[in-house]
């Protein structure tokens, strides 16, 4: 649990989060797949959270907004894709992922996704508003 994700598990989630940015990039994208993108912008900030990153919170802040624009898109016009102004963003946070998934320890990346768990329990809309108000 103190060790990184072996390499070729680290490979497969990071395939799996760049095919999933990819395919929402091109407008081939679903609820599950945003899905997917929210999941990968909280874990990814959770992680640096416990001491694994270096992005700028407002990174992920706007690219928590870009999925909001995409769900509200999705929900008048049913087309799930992303914006071009949240491209960068999503790249910015593909590229931090990447790198925790070969340092941080496994204890962290599961802890994050546990992190993940309680807060959609919570009911709150967002785990990066006391972040970012500390920016």
């Amino acid at each position: 649990m103190l060790l990184p994700l072996p390499l070729s598990a680290a490979q497969t989630v990071a395939l799996s989060n760049h095919l999933t940015f990819a395919a929402c990039r091109a407008g081939a994208g679903s609820a599950y797949l945003i899905n997917e993108l929210i999941e990968l912008v909280y874990v990814t900030y959770f992680v640096q959270d416990a001491g694994y990153g270096e992005t700028d919170v407002i990174i992920y802040g706007r690219a928590e907004a870009a999925l909001e624009r995409c769900l509200q898109r999705a929900e008048t016009e049913k087309i799930w894709t992303l914006d071009a102004a949240g491209l960068p963003l999503f790249e910015a946070v593909l590229q931090e992922a990447d790198r925790q998934l070969s340092a941080a320890p496994r204890y962290v990346l599961l802890e994050a996704r546990e992190r993940l768990k309680r807060f959609a329990a919570s009911g709150r809309g967002s785990p990066l508003v006391s972040a970012a108000l500390g920016h």
